[in-house]
């Protein structure tokens, strides 16, 4: 069986070097990667936040026009529409 002479790798400088760049900027993307997931995360609990306050704000201004009456004007008669007589409030 023939043997082939063992393979030897040489390293310079400059390859550690590359390697060392290499490995930081890696390490680097990753650091970024998550800190746009944090401001991803923060944001989305920021929405949600301003869904509920608005939700309760919703609840909370049905309940008073529940308190007030069914929070419509009321309808009036035919007879003061065609006659002009009490006018509904807003208008």
């Amino acid at each position: 069986m023939l043997r082939r002479p063992a393979t030897t790798i040489t390293l310079t400088s400059a390859d550690l070097d590359a390697y060392e760049a290499n490995r930081q900027r890696k390490i680097w993307e990753k650091q970024q990667q998550q800190q746009q997931q944090q401001q991803q995360q923060q944001q989305q609990q920021q929405q949600q936040q301003a869904q509920a306050a608005h939700a309760s704000n919703g609840a909370d201004m049905r309940a008073e026009r529940g308190q007030q009456g069914s929070g419509r004007p009321q309808q009036r008669s035919q007879k003061d529409r065609i006659m002009g007589g009490p006018t509904r409030q807003g208008n």
